[in-house]
């Protein structure tokens, strides 16, 4: 089984973090010791039917059976696996039992609507943006900042 914390992290700090996702791994990482008010200062609140919409009529269409109950989501293909989300206030749980198709099939959805959300790893010690920007994107959004 798979497991992901999911964030989106501010505008404002997006730029920043390019290149630098190995810190926000560190920041990010959930464990006893992890400090939410970081969390809180680098990542928005979600919007909860923002997420349900993306859910419910994005990713929805790639499985074959869906089960919701108050921010918790269970979608399930026959082939593929199984997919449980849990959303908080500030980040969304994951956890992909199956191909790792579910996964794609979840980043899909979800960066349809963003490219600033980053998903966390902890047990493989993996991160990343789930929309990676363009060399080419990110060459024009720092020239059109100065």
């Amino acid at each position: 089984m798979r497991k992901y914390e999911i964030f989106k992290i501010k505008s404002a700090y997006q730029s920043f973090i390019m290149g630098r996702e190995r810190l926000l791994f560190e920041l990010l990482t959930v464990g006893p010791s992890t400090n939410y008010h970081e969390i809180e200062y680098l990542c928005d609140q979600l919007n909860q039917r923002e997420l349900d919409h993306i859910i419910q009529n994005n990713l929805a269409k790639s499985f074959d059976e869906l089960d919701s109950y108050h921010n918790e989501y269970r979608l399930t293909h026959l082939i593929k696996g199984e997919v449980f989300i849990k959303m908080g206030a500030h980040s969304i749980q994951v956890y992909c039992q199956g191909s790792r198709m579910l996964d794609l099939d979840l980043f899909v959805a979800l960066s349809s609507s963003t490219d600033r959300f980053f998903a966390v790893m902890n047990e493989q010690e993996e991160c990343g943006w789930l929309k990676p920007l363009k060399h080419s994107e990110r060459m024009i959004l720092e020239n059109s900042m100065m």
